[in-house]
């Protein structure tokens, strides 16, 4: 193999390696791996890297098989508020992301949709993306939040009501306005960060 064609195989190889870890997932129905977020399983499977969650969240899951009520459902969302900062910010995640999935698929089979699955859904897009919004110093766990959004927008059919880049409720596809709200969380640190070094730059080092 030609050099250059060796070190671009290599480089690529690396950049999988890198986009592994940060996004710290693993393959659908694949074994549990600590501190990371757990993918949505092909149509009619269960992963078993979600065997950790189903243990801490027993209520969450429990309520997933029948009528989901506040009570067993509020751990996880008061977690995956956290964000990061959660004790159990992964397993909260993919917990979360599988409920979105299930009652996403119960609201859709149902004849004009189930207006209470759908402002539930509104609410977990909500937690999301404070969850984001929150975790700003916690690049892995970003990137996990990222990974289960993308996850459910591609998998999730079912349209809500979200804000538009004007602040005007529109109608939208599962995580689409998280995803947007993400992307722009992300350029507002961009900036602030930016700004801040051109100030310590300019201002003088305070000596007294």
């Amino acid at each position: 193999m030609p050099a250059g064609r060796a070190g671009g195989a290599g480089a690529l190889a690396g950049a999988w390696i890198v986009l592994a870890l940060a996004t710290g997932s693993n393959a659908a129905g694949g074994a549990a791996e600590p501190g990371a977020y757990c993918p949505l399983p092909a149509r009619g499977e269960e992963p078993s890297c979600l065997s950790p969650a189903r243990e801490s969240y027993r209520g969450f899951f429990a309520a997933l098989e029948g009528e989901a009520t506040e009570s067993d459902l509020a751990r996880v969302e008061r977690d995956v508020e956290k964000g990061a900062a959660a004790p159990d910010a992964y397993l909260a995640l993919s917990s979360l992301a599988y409920g979105y999935y299930r009652l996403a698929a119960r609201a859709a089979a149902t004849p004009g949709g189930d207006p209470a699955i759908v402002s539930r859904l509104e609410r977990w897009n909500e937690l999301l993306e404070r969850a984001y919004a929150s975790s700003a110093a916690d690049t892995r766990y970003r990137a996990a939040l990222r990974s289960a959004a993308v996850d459910l927008e591609r998998r999730v059919d079912i349209e809500l009501s979200c804000s538009d880049s004007r602040g005007e409720r529109v109608e939208c596809n599962s995580t689409e306005a998280v995803l947007r709200g993400f992307n722009d969380a992300s350029e507002r640190v961009g900036v602030r960060g930016a700004l801040e070094q051109l100030i310590r730059r300019l201002l003088p080092d305070d000596e007294s």
